[in-house]
């Protein structure tokens, strides 16, 4: 398992999705699959070079986010939606650090990852 960044020392991508999975405060976490993982950690380390000071901490609890609300939005983002994911990004246990316009980014482009996943024609 390759080892990330993060504000508290190396963590596993593994340990910090099951932590944040289970900081969403859901009775049923969203389970993680080995392709998200991967996703996630190819894709935080490409966003990590836009956003320099993105801590992996921050970076997870967004694909947590996304994963717990793709499938309740269809992964279709409006003003609405918008609002509802941002408020949820603001209640979460130990605020996080990263502004919720880099969030966002990452919800979204998880958001595209888990569609096209889905699409059988994709």
């Amino acid at each position: 398992m390759e080892y990330l960044r993060s504000s508290h020392g190396a963590v596993s991508l593994e340990r910090a999705s099951q932590q944040v999975a289970a900081s969403l405060a859901r009775d049923d976490p969203p389970e993680i699959s080995e392709d998200f993982e991967a996703f996630s950690r190819q894709d935080f380390q490409r966003r990590i070079r836009l956003h320099p000071d993105l801590a992996w901490n921050d970076a997870c609890r967004a694909y947590a986010l996304a994963l717990a609300t793709h499938a309740s939005h269809g992964g279709r983002i409006d003003a609405e939606v918008d609002a509802e994911l941002e408020m949820r990004w603001d209640l979460l246990p130990s605020p996080p650090n990263a502004d919720w316009s880099v969030a966002r980014g990452l919800i979204l482009g998880a958001w595209r990852w888990l569609s096209q996943r889905d699409d059988p024609s994709g």
